[in-house]
């Protein structure tokens, strides 16, 4: 997958992968408000909380798009990277599994913490593996490990303490999403910048 925008600007793939950058600011931000809406209209066995788990899918799928751009766009390299990126696209896939789940059963599905916790790794180790490469330069390169860690230091602790998520607390991981799907559209090719390969 690192190779895979290589070549001008102007490749059909790297148009897609910004796409794919733009999808997933879009679902970042549709995470935002989405959990801001949920927490005030959405109650488990309601039709309201049925119906918030369509734009919940949407937005699931969304950051799924946007987890195959960063793959695509060849800025992990080497064994460590394809499976950190492995971990990131498993979680994406168990949340929107999760948002399936939940609108069955028309309550929380124990999907959405594991799905939160697979993708708060394989972003973690992500970023790790950005961090490594080189390949992408500026604040856009710190933006993958914001993904990871936000729930390591913002959502998981209130669990921890109130035994109990914080929708608040929730919803600003779409802001950190938002920004890496801007990073994702905003950066230059991978070939514009000399790699370090980490195998």
């Amino acid at each position: 997958m690192n190779s895979s925008v290589q070549g001008t600007t102007n490749t059909p793939m790297l148009r897609k992968v910004r796409i794919a950058g733009a999808l997933c600011a879009v679902g970042g931000a549709g995470w935002f408000m989405t959990g801001l809406l949920s927490s005030a209209i959405s109650r488990p066995h309601t039709v309201a909380y049925a119906l918030m788990q369509v734009p919940w899918l949407i937005v699931q799928v969304l950051l799924l798009i946007g987890v195959v751009g960063l793959a695509f766009w060849g800025v992990t390299s080497g064994w460590f990277g394809t499976i950190a990126l492995g971990i990131a696209l498993l979680g994406r896939v168990v949340f929107v599994l999760a948002e399936i789940h939940a609108s069955i059963l028309v309550e929380d599905s124990i999907l959405q913490p594991l799905g939160a916790l697979i993708t708060a790794v394989g972003m973690t180790l992500v970023g790790i593996a950005v961090l490594r490469t080189g390949r992408w330069g500026g604040w856009q390169r710190f933006t993958p490990l914001l993904v990871g860690v936000y729930p390591f230091l913002v959502m998981f602790p209130f669990v921890i303490v109130t035994d109990e998520p914080n929708i608040l607390a929730i919803s600003g991981w779409g802001l950190a999403w938002l920004l890496l799907g801007y990073a994702i559209w905003t950066s230059p090719a991978v070939e514009e910048r000399p790699s370090r390969r980490v195998r």
